[in-house]
């Protein structure tokens, strides 16, 4: 159904490349490799002061939270834990993986790094290579759709630029969402995509088919929401197509119908395991973890831009009034990209153009969520992303996430311009240049990325002789989601082996009493420890005997406490004695710690 540069006859015998092609090919993937890593690497310098002490992000609750995944798969399968399940935090009852941003498959690729240099150092590395994988297979990705000479390699490369250092990625770096600076299953769809509808039944269906189950399995084992956008709008796209050339449905369908069959096959035999932990796997959330209304894009964000843009016509606090965080802005598309798609689809004669264009507007449709949001304002206007608010599983998709169908849609337009765009008179070729010039320097990335610290107290560095694997440590300051430093308890415990179990924690899960829990749970000790730390009133010696019957019926074996590191700070004095009143336990200060033993301890298998 659709053309390319490079299959004008469908029909024609493909010559093979020669050894000297495909040496020169290399040499641009090499080349274009390090050019996107040295800008990756420039974006995030600051890091590389500190790599093991500093977190890339504006925040830390999610850094910490996907170094303590980073570091948990290497240490399950050295130990033999499941990697996929795990009670080491949110003791006794554990957490899904496959419900959690846990990238196992991203923890499987970086162990070696994790092992050697700690988590902190992986997630920085993997927060600066992820733009660099994803835009280098974009650039792969588009070999079908534009020319094999200089030109084409010049589109494809600038394509690759534009997806790898989007208005989208830059954003998610800045929240430390390493799950979507890896943004490689939309590319790899796009590939998909030719292959399935662009040689249809001529194109080995079957083989087609079971490596998108490949690509399909990967990406659940990377993250579950990109995955499920990446079939919807895959659909999408066959729809349009279909709409397009109906009378060409018939021709396809078996085509289709085979790559069907050894997608779902491959998919489902070889993905049983994590399948079933997200469909019915114990430790799943019981109820909608999110208010699906609330998660779509602001509409003003398509032409406004936030600090992580470096040409901003608009004043610099006009981001700030938008919907979301500056980490769910990333849909900034602006005047000149959008002029120039515009123009693409007006003057280029392609109809794979028109139709990832058009797949980028219903992307972009559907990233505003069920209704429209004006620079934070909430108008009474439904949109048709309503259809799945009600679908079990996609439900949970967040739709201001759509963005990077968007992202990757305007790339590969900008890539088959830049290839096919009218340089035949001087007039037509100073407007076309000078249109490009003006949509490409609109996405430059400002140097507005930033990093935070990541101390961990020295005592966490080695824990035997004071802790073991038996243990279950309720630590203070209380681990929650808050942004700055709420769930540093998970990076200490992770710099320490872990070599114990936390009771609380930061993640996606339920318990008996709750459908949806998402952070550390309030207990009497940490109720109490707050009433203190605010300056209130001694709790009385009852409360006391039930802070401490407490932590022993939730099988908490000792306390650890941070002084220095409370979120909210507080007067810590008082809360060490709390903490000495409810253990009966003097404490020992060791490596900037103080620990406390619980008198009873609950083994733990």
């Amino acid at each position: 159904m659709l053309e390319s540069p490079r299959s004008a006859s469908r029909h024609a015998r493909i010559p093979l490349p020669s050894p000297r092609s495909r040496g020169a090919t290399a040499g641009f993937y090499l080349l274009l490799g390090i050019a996107y890593l040295l800008v990756s690497l420039w974006l995030q310098r600051r890091v590389l002061a500190d790599p093991g002490g500093l977190l890339i992000g504006h925040v830390t609750a999610d850094a910490d939270m996907f170094a303590w995944w980073l570091n948990w798969f290497p240490f399950a399968v050295t130990h033999g834990e499941n990697p996929l399940l795990t009670d080491w935090m949110h003791w006794p009852y554990g957490l899904n993986a496959l419900w959690n941003t846990a990238v196992p498959l991203l923890a499987v690729l970086l162990a070696p790094l994790t092992v050697a240099a700690g988590s902190v150092t992986a997630f920085n590395a993997g927060v600066i290579l992820g733009p660099v994988v994803a835009g280098l297979l974009l650039v792969v990705a588009l070999g079908p759709f534009t020319s094999g000479g200089a030109r084409g390699r010049v589109a494809r490369a600038v394509a690759g630029a534009l997806y790898a250092f989007s208005p989208f990625h830059l954003a998610h770096a800045i929240a430390g969402h390493l799950n979507l600076t890896w943004s490689v299953l939309p590319p790899l769809l796009l590939l998909i995509a030719h292959h399935l509808f662009g040689r249809g039944p001529l194109g080995r269906p079957w083989l087609v088919g079971g490596l998108t189950g490949l690509a399909l399995l990967g990406q659940l084992l990377l993250y579950t929401q990109t995955l499920a956008v990446g079939v919807v709008f895959l659909v999408i796209t066959a729809i349009v197509l279909a709409l397009r050339f109906p009378r060409r449905i018939r021709e396809y369908v078996p085509g289709l119908a085979r790559a069907g069959v050894a997608c779902v096959g491959v998919f489902a035999a070889l993905g049983a395991y994590p399948l079933y932990l997200v469909l019915a796997g114990p430790n799943r959330p019981r109820s909608a973890i999110r208010n699906v209304h609330a998660t779509g894009a602001d509409l003003a964000n398509v032409v406004v831009p936030t600090r992580m843009t470096a040409v901003r016509l608009t004043p610099d606090d006009a981001g700030t009034e938008l919907a979301g965080h500056i980490g769910e802005q990333g849909g900034y598309v602006g005047i000149a990209v959008l002029a120039l798609v515009v123009v693409a689809v007006l003057v280029i004669r392609s109809t794979t153009l028109r139709v990832v264009a058009t797949v980028g507007a219903l992307s972009w449709l559907a990233s505003l969520g069920t209704g429209v949001v004006l620079f934070g304002e909430h108008l009474d206007v439904p949109l048709p992303w309503l259809v799945f608010a009600e679908i079990p599983l996609l439900s949970e998709i967040e739709p201001v996430r759509i963005q990077i169908v968007t992202v990757l849609c305007v790339a590969a337009v900008v890539a088959m311009w830049i290839d096919r765009m009218p340089l035949s008179t001087p007039a037509t070729a100073v407007g076309a240049l000078a249109l490009t010039g003006f949509a490409l320097v609109s996405w430059l990335p400002a140097d507005a990325q930033e990093v935070r610290p990541a101390p961990v107290p020295e005592f966490f560095a080695d824990t035997r002789g004071a802790l073991e694997p038996s243990d279950v440590v309720e630590i203070y300051p209380r681990i929650t989601a808050a942004w700055d430093d709420g769930a540093q308890g998970l990076r200490w415990q992770a710099a320490s082996g872990p070599g114990f179990r936390i009771r609380g924690g930061y993640f996606i899960a339920s318990d008996p009493d709750d459908d949806v829990v998402l952070q550390s749970r309030w207990n009497r000790y940490q109720v109490g420890a707050q009433w203190v730390a605010d300056g209130k009133n001694e709790p009385s010696d009852a409360y006391t005997a039930q802070a401490a019957a407490e932590l022993r019926d939730l099988g908490v074996t000792a306390v650890a406490m941070v002084p220095g590191r409370a979120v909210d700070g507080g007067d810590e004095a008082r809360v060490l004695d709390w903490t000495r009143r409810v253990t009966g336990d003097p404490g020992r200060f060791d490596g900037g710690v103080w620990l406390f033993r619980l008198p009873v301890a609950a083994p733990v298998g």
